[in-house]
């Protein structure tokens, strides 16, 4: 699937095979039009959040397309796939050839073939959630000209191999909207996934000090809520929680055991600034990284200063309006999506550097691990199109002499299994 946005109309057009579906595009903020060609080599345009940020991309770039590759690997093969990826570069001639990944899409395209890439263009890696993932996708970091990443400490290691390294709040990019002079009548709220770690633990904590918290999302009291909705309840909330920790798979632990001490800011707050709205958030060096605690947002450390600061809040509006205006003030100027990456991507086009990488090196169990889970995916999805040789084909790979390979590939398919029945 490719994408290309017609300027004169406005409309965003899809193409899949012989399949044209022109989209109306939404206005996402001010256009800033960056003078460039790219592309977005992306594992699932199906996402809802590469969706939002191809139709982003349609409006920040001059010309810009995007590529489910993930799609093209499963049909047609990785034979197929890069070829296809060489003779689009070869036709089109982009500046910035934009390269993301997915947990379980790993070996659709190697580390060997961005190198190759990264001769006809500046292939830059775009991370998300690299807080929980960097150990795996450094190995295909290595190979890229610059990476914009998620991870704090990821984009430092980077820069010691020469890599750019350039950080980035992965706000979902959506039409400008501010909060509605609307009653705050709900004291404290929080909307997410209540089955992560430590949120329960702390919502229960305020509630057993007369605190109440209306609670939204999976494994909440009030369960899923609609966007409209979620957006109500920002609107009409006085303090809007974030929490910043994270639960990386076993297999990433495995590994890398300190990984689930890393935070995660996500997109809630920059969600929140731009609404104008207030958000008491966990605290985590990566909070440091963005904002200003009591200037620009409002923080907590563990459950008793929790509790101390709701009460603070909600018993001083006059400060948590100064904070407002000040996170939006600073959300306009330096951390909207459009402010953000036109000042990222300006900054990637005109590298200077002459970037001495090395040979590609993959010699790590994660990697293995990692190559092995992604195929094992894909030979399920073969055997579910009745194609057997298909998924003896995805078995034998160039990993397959590795143990790791081997034991990714079962645990991802017997992972797998395990959900699809457990759903039934």
């Amino acid at each position: 699937m490719s994408i290309k946005l017609d300027i004169d109309s406005g409309l965003l057009y899809l193409f899949s095979g012989n399949f044209i579906a022109p989209f109306i595009l939404s206005e996402l903020g001010d256009l800033s039009v960056i003078k460039a060609r790219a592309i977005w080599l992306a594992p699932g345009l199906d996402h809802p959040v590469y969706k939002r940020f191809a139709d982003f991309f349609c409006e920040l770039f001059e010309h810009f397309e995007a590529l489910d590759y993930r799609a093209i690997y499963l049909k047609e093969g990785q034979v197929a796939l890069e070829r296809q990826i060489e003779s689009w570069v070869k036709k089109w001639k982009p500046q910035l050839a934009l390269f993301s990944q997915f947990p379980n899409s790993y070996s659709y395209l190697t580390p060997e073939f961005l190198a190759r890439l990264r001769k006809c263009t500046t292939v830059t890696g775009f991370g998300f959630d690299d807080e929980i993932y960097f150990e795996q996708a450094k190995w295909f970091y290595q190979s890229c000209s610059a990476v914009i990443t998620t991870d704090i400490a990821g984009s430092e290691w980077l820069k010691q191999l020469g890599i750019p390294a350039y950080l980035a709040q992965m706000q979902q990019p959506q039409p400008k909207r501010a909060a509605p002079p609307v009653l705050e009548d709900i004291p404290v709220s929080f909307v997410g996934d209540m089955s992560k770690p430590g949120r329960r633990k702390y919502v229960e904590h305020l509630q057993s000090h007369g605190i109440p918290v209306l609670e939204f999302g999976l494994s909440s009291r009030g369960g899923k809520i609609t966007d409209s909705q979620v957006f109500d309840v920002f609107s009409r909330s006085k303090i809007n929680l974030n929490f910043t920790g994270t639960n990386p798979p076993k297999w990433i632990l495995r590994e890398d055991p300190l990984r689930v001490r890393f935070g995660q800011i996500k997109g809630r707050p920059f969600e929140l600034a731009e609404m104008g709205k207030f958000c008491l958030c966990e605290w985590s060096p990566c909070v440091d990284y963005w904002f200003q605690s009591d200037v620009e947002i409002g923080v907590f450390r563990n459950p008793d200063d929790l509790v101390c600061q709701v009460r603070r809040f909600l018993n001083d509006d006059s400060l948590r309006h100064r904070i407002i205006t000040s996170c939006r003030e600073r959300y306009e100027s330096d951390l909207a999506p459009t402010v953000q990456f036109t000042r990222l991507f300006n900054a990637i086009l005109s590298q200077k550097t002459n970037l001495v990488l090395g040979a590609v090196m993959t010699s790590s169990r994660v990697f293995y691990y990692s190559m092995g889970r992604s195929r094992g995916i894909a030979m399920l999805y073969a055997l579910c199109r009745m194609s057997p040789l298909r998924a003896m084909q995805e078995c034998f790979s160039p990993w397959s002499t590795h143990k790791g390979y081997w034991k990714g590939l079962f645990d991802a398919v017997i992972e797998t299994l395990k959900y699809r029945l457990f759903k039934l």
